[in-house]
C-alpha cells in the first residue's frame, strides 16, 4: 500500500479515534496531547498491519513525516527516531510507532495471525528473476535496495548500490510498456524516501550533458525579467529581496506566460464528448499550485482525482506551494505518486522536471509548451522528442 498524506487524512475524518485526534489537536493550538498522540499512533499502526505491510524503518520514516505535515507543530523525534551505529555500538530504533509496533506484532505472533518468516514478495521476485544479462552483483544490490536497503542508514553504501542498478531500473521503467508510476514505486520502494537523491541521480546519469538551475540563480531571474515587468507586485518582491517569493511567484505564472492551446482526447469511453479543452486556469494547475494548507492541497488533489476519471487520463507530476499566502510559503511539493517535500522551490521545479525523464512520464498535454521551454532554455536540453509548438518558437526565439 502507498502511504500518503491522503491516507492519514482519510483515517482522521473517517474513524472515531482520528475525530478525537483532531479535536484534541483544535483544543490545544496544533499541539497533541499524549493520549492523542498514543491515539494516532494506535490508529496508524493497527491500519498499517490491518494492509499487511511491513514495518520497515521506511515506513515509521514516512509516516512520521506525514503526521508532521498534518500537526507541523509536532515532533518527528516522538514517533520516530531511526537506528544509527556509533564506533561499534548499534542503537535501535525508537519512538511510538516503533514500540507500539512492536507491542501490537508480538501479539498477533503469539497468537498466530502473522508469520514470523521473511518472504520475499512477489514483485521483488520477479524483478530479480527476470532482469537479463545482468551480473549476479548487480542482481543481488537491487534486492538489497528493495529489501534490507529500506532499514539501511549508511547512505554511502546505499548510494554505491544505486549507481551500480541504474540499468535496471532503466530496464524496468523503459522496456515495459504497461507499467505506471505506481508499479515503479512498488518495484523500487525507495522511491519513497523523502529524499530527491534517487530521481536527481538517475537523471545525471540518463542525460549527462545538461544544466542544473540551482547553481546559477541570477541567471533563472534574468530568464524571467521579461516576466517580472508584467506584475508590479513581482517587480516589488524582487527589489524589496524577496528572492525566494519572486521565484515562486515566477513559477506559478509560467503556464500563464507560455499558455498551451490545445484539445485532448477524452480517453472515457462512456463520455461523449470526444474531446476536451483545459482552461487556462486547468493548463496553469498542471504546471503549478499555490494552496494554503494541506487540507486544501488534499481536496484539490481529490477534485483532480475526479476531472481526471472523468476524461480517462492520469495526473501527471505537478508542482505545489503550501502557504498563507504568496509571500509566507512554508513548504513545495512536487506530487508524483506520492508528495516530495522541498523548502527551495528551484529544487522543487528541478525534482518535477527530472521525475518526467526518470520514469519516462509525458509532459501534461495541459502545460506541453511549458515544460518545453523549462526543458530547452533553463536546463538546455534537446530531444528528438521535442514537440515545438508557434508558442514555444516565439519563447525561445526571445533568449
Amino acid at each position: 500500500m502507498e502511504w500518503t498524506i491522503e491516507t492519514i487524512l482519510n483515517l482522521l475524518h473517517t474513524t472515531n479515534d482520528g475525530r478525537c485526534v483532531l479535536a484534541d489537536g483544535k483544543k490545544n493550538n496544533g499541539y497533541l496531547s499524549d493520549d492523542a498522540q498514543n491515539l494516532i499512533t494506535q490508529l496508524l499502526i493497527n491500519h498499517l498491519l490491518q494492509d499487511q505491510s511491513k514495518g520497515t524503518d521506511l515506513f515509521f520514516r514516512k509516516i512520521s513525516e506525514l503526521i508532521v505535515e498534518v500537526f507541523p507543530k509536532e515532533q518527528k523525534s516522538v514517533y520516530f527516531i531511526p537506528s544509527k551505529t556509533e564506533d561499534q555500538h548499534q542503537a535501535h530504533a525508537k519512538g511510538k510507532l516503533i514500540e507500539r509496533w512492536k507491542n501490537v506484532a508480538r501479539k498477533l505472533r503469539l497468537a498466530g495471525a502473522i508469520s514470523c518468516e521473511r518472504k520475499k514478495t512477489v514483485v521483488t521476485q520477479a524483478t530479480t528473476s527476470s532482469l537479463p544479462n545482468f551480473s549476479e552483483e548487480v542482481k543481488s544490490a537491487t534486492y538489497w535496495l528493495q529489501t534490507e536497503g529500506l532499514n539501511f542508514s549508511n547512505l554511502n553504501i546505499i548510494k554505491a548500490k544505486w549507481l551500480i542498478t541504474y540499468e535496471v531500473r532503466k530496464y524496468d521503467i523503459f522496456e515495459s510498456n504497461e507499467q505506471s508510476i505506481s508499479d515503479i514505486f512498488l518495484k523500487w520502494p525507495i522511491f519513497q524516501s523523502p529524499k530527491d537523491w534517487y530521481v536527481l541521480e538517475d537523471f545525471k546519469i540518463g542525460n549527462l550533458i545538461t544544466h542544473k538551475i540551482t547553481d546559477d540563480r541570477n541567471t533563472y531571474m534574468n530568464s524571467y525579467k521579461y516576466a517580472l515587468t508584467l506584475l508590479t507586485e513581482l517587480d516589488s518582491t524582487y527589489l524589496n529581496g524577496d528572492l525566494r517569493s519572486s521565484i515562486v511567484i515566477s513559477l506559478l505564472l509560467v503556464p500563464y506566460l507560455i499558455p498551451t492551446k490545445t484539445q485532448i482526447k477524452n480517453n472515457n469511453v462512456s463520455v461523449k464528448t470526444k474531446f476536451w479543452k483545459p482552461l487556462l486556469v486547468e493548463s496553469a494547475s498542471a504546471f503549478a499550485i499555490h494552496v494554503q494548507n494541506m487540507i486544501k492541497f488534499h481536496e484539490d488533489f481529490c477534485q483532480r482525482e475526479i476531472k481526471y476519471l472523468h476524461h480517462g487520463a492520469t495526473i501527471q507530476p505537478y508542482i505545489a506551494f503550501v502557504g498563507e499566502d504568496i509571500q509566507s510559503i512554508s513548504s513545495c511539493y512536487v506530487r508524483v505518486n506520492q508528495r516530495w517535500c522541498f523548502e527551495d522551490p528551484l529544487i522543487a521545479l528541478e525534482v518535477c522536471f527530472k521525475t518526467f525523464f526518470v520514469f519516462n512520464c509525458n509532459y501534461p498535454k495541459e502545460c506541453y509548451d511549458s515544460w518545453l521551454i523549462v526543458q530547452q532554455l533553463l536546463f538546455q536540453l534537446h530531444t528528438p522528442h521535442d514537440k515545438s509548438t508557434s508558442i514555444t518558437k516565439s519563447v525561445s526565439g526571445q533568449f
